[in-house]
């Protein structure tokens, strides 16, 4: 017999379930998944169990495993992209908000990281991803310096581009200290990084 409780951490099933319930509750098992077991290791039957679909209703809905990947990985960059460009409160504000959203969602940052690894390989589904992601927001993010140093929030420095580069790489480096270490304040020493480089407050 199967309780409330269950069914809700087994996600809905019944034919009454909605096409868009179904792909929320598929998208929400396949990050629990595979940030749990990487893509190599997450298999759909566990993303169907978590979910409380069927295998093949998985493949309805998103075709393959793969495609389910890059679903579940597009869904949280677009979440994230916005604040790599300068926005109303700027762009360093907007890295400060991200850092302090992502502390707050462990899970996100763990599947990303897991994933953001494997896909190294070339052979991974989410290589290509992965590579068009950095470059983009590289991109974003080296017009977010220019426009910063434009405002007075950054010093003038090295190259826009590698500022950027330095950026991204303090912010993936503290999020995996902070993965391996729960107590680790990853808030407050982007905060140190940024006083480190000159950023106005």
């Amino acid at each position: 017999m199967t309780n409330a409780a269950d069914s809700r951490k087994r996600g809905p099933r019944g034919p009454y379930v909605s096409g868009r319930e179904a792909q929320r509750a598929i998208l929400d098992a396949a990050r629990d998944v595979f940030a749990e077991h990487g893509f190599r290791g997450g298999v759909l039957r566990d993303v169907a169990d978590r979910a409380g679909v069927s295998a093949a209703n998985i493949i309805h809905h998103f075709g393959s495993k793969e495609r389910l990947l890059v679903a579940l990985l597009e869904e949280r960059d677009l979440g994230n992209s916005r604040e790599l460009r300068a926005t109303s409160d700027g762009f360093v504000a907007g890295l400060r908000d991200l850092v302090r959203r992502n502390a707050a969602d462990r899970g996100m940052v763990h599947l990303f990281s897991t994933l953001a690894a494997e896909a190294t390989a070339s052979g991974h589904p989410a290589h290509r991803f992965f590579r068009e992601r950095y470059a983009a927001v590289r991109r974003a993010a080296t017009e977010g310096v220019e426009t910063a140093r434009e405002q007075g929030v950054l010093p003038p420095g090295p190259p826009a581009d590698l500022v950027a580069a330095d950026l991204l790489a303090v912010m993936d480096g503290l999020q995996t200290q902070w993965l391996l270490d729960p107590g680790f304040d990853m808030v407050a020493a982007f905060e140190a990084h940024l006083t480190t480089i000159g950023a106005a407050r």
